[in-house]
């Protein structure tokens, strides 16, 4: 009687013991993919319902913004060791881990490898400025959550001839531990330049609120090329300008403000002695100008310099010639 029992209490243990294992190894279930966003990838993070095992480290998380798989053997092993029982029943082979992070700006890699370039390029001014694109549009880098979003060049490679570069960096800048990670692309410098935010006619005055600034490839902005606001603003085209479009210093001239056949005064000072006349402006010209001026009085051209709207000063004037400005 008591033999019989005991048996059954055996009996019970035992079937209470696999109905836990059942129970257990039915509420770990095992996910095909998951997202960290942590150095380490746990058996918390893999299985739906880890339990006590859930602080487990199972392996390193990819860096960043990247993802990197794991074999179910070593998911297995790690949870046996770890009292953590379940069945493989869908076939699964590896499970894939990415690992969540905060992009670093494309114009911090852009700036750090742009620098990185011009210090290794003794061809290059320190002052030059470098486009740089990216292999695949964008750098992708990416450090953790909480992390400063900075980034170090720890060395790159050049071809002066293409601009094409390979370089590795690191992110956060400053963290050692952080791993290298390798980005390409194309490098090659660039010239700011200013050009017109709406068409411009001849006659119209170019203001400063006229003017944006685009970004150009080096090699297309000849001597030629306007580069600098003094050399745009207050200028008057020479012919129709269209907004974007670079600007020849050909293309501009000062404004005009003595139009050919127009009535013009002319002045010539000699001492405390002013003397003014009108005549007929044979050129058109902007200030500064020197241009003809007919005297209709005498029938007679004299040159005088513009000074202003329809205004010329005659300068080195002879006897005849000041007789025929007094007449």
């Amino acid at each position: 009687m008591l033999s019989s029992l005991r048996h059954s209490v055996l009996m019970l243990a035992a079937a209470t013991a696999l109905t836990g294992f059942a129970a257990g190894a039915d509420a770990a279930t095992l996910r095909s993919d998951v997202t960290v966003s942590g150095n380490a990838v746990t058996l918390g993070d893999l299985f739906d319902d880890a339990g006590d095992a859930a602080g487990v480290v199972v392996a390193d998380a990819p860096a960043p913004g990247l993802t990197t798989d794991i074999s179910v053997s070593r998911v297995s092993l790690a949870a046996r060791r770890n009292g953590l029982a379940w069945r493989n029943t869908t076939g699964l082979t590896h499970v894939t881990v990415a690992r969540s992070g905060v992009a670093v700006p494309d114009a911090e890699v852009s700036s750090a490898v742009a620098s990185a370039i011009i210090a290794a390029t003794s061809s290059l001014a320190p002052s030059a400025k470098l486009q740089v694109d990216f292999a695949n549009g964008a750098s992708g880098i990416q450090v953790g959550i909480g992390a400063p979003a900075t980034v170090k060049v720890e060395q790159i490679a050049t071809n002066p001839r293409t601009g094409a570069f390979d370089a590795l960096v690191r992110a956060p800048a400053n963290d050692l531990t952080a791993p290298l990670r390798r980005i390409s692309g194309r490098a090659y410098p660039v010239a700011d330049v200013p050009v017109l935010t709406r068409d411009v006619a001849p006659g119209d005055v170019v203001r400063s609120q006229d003017i944006d600034w685009v970004r150009l490839p080096a090699m297309r902005v000849s001597q030629n090329i306007v580069t600098s606001l003094n050399q745009l603003v207050g200028m008057s085209p020479r012919h129709a300008i269209r907004l974007g479009e670079p600007i020849r210093t050909t293309d501009v001239q000062a404004p005009l403000v003595v139009a050919k056949g127009m009535q013009v005064d002319m002045t010539y000072s000699v001492g405390s002695l002013t003397l003014l006349a009108r005549g007929r402006a044979l050129q058109s010209g902007a200030v500064g100008d020197t241009v003809d001026v007919l005297n209709p009085r005498s029938n007679r051209t004299v040159q005088g310099v513009v000074e202003g709207p329809n205004m010329v000063r005659v300068e080195a004037l002879g006897a005849p010639q000041l007789t025929e400005l007094k007449s």
